[in-house]
């Protein structure tokens, strides 16, 4: 019983780990769709001050546009990480709280336990 419950709480735990690391992934990719957008911009907005060819000028803006929506779209994923993390630690908090619960009972019960060989599986 200990075995499994130490391997219960250490899996909840490890969602929380991984829900965490998941997240800060996607924060550094929109942060670097956004800082990609903003610099395409400021090459676009150069490059029609400095009378640079129309196509190129376009090109430009619209990778900055594209880069920008990307970055949008990376954020939507940043708000579905923060419901993982938070589901995570719900899961984490709520399997501690049961099997703490059922652990307790297991140590302080007085009922007698069935021998080992009779519940073995054959």
């Amino acid at each position: 019983m200990t075995a499994t419950y130490v391997a219960v709480l250490a899996r909840a735990g490890a969602y929380g780990v991984r829900a965490a690391r998941t997240r800060a992934a996607v924060e550094r990719l929109q942060s670097r769709y956004a800082d990609r957008a903003e610099s395409a911009r400021y090459l676009s907005d150069a490059m029609t001050v400095l009378n640079v060819d129309e196509p190129t000028t376009t090109a430009y803006t619209e990778i900055a546009n594209l880069s920008a929506a990307m970055a949008d779209n990376v954020g939507q994923i940043v708000s579905t990480s923060d419901a993982l993390s938070t589901a995570a630690q719900g899961l984490d908090d709520e399997t501690r709280s049961q099997h703490s619960r059922m652990a307790d009972a297991n140590r302080t019960h007085t009922v007698q336990m069935a021998d080992r060989a009779f519940i073995q599986r054959r």
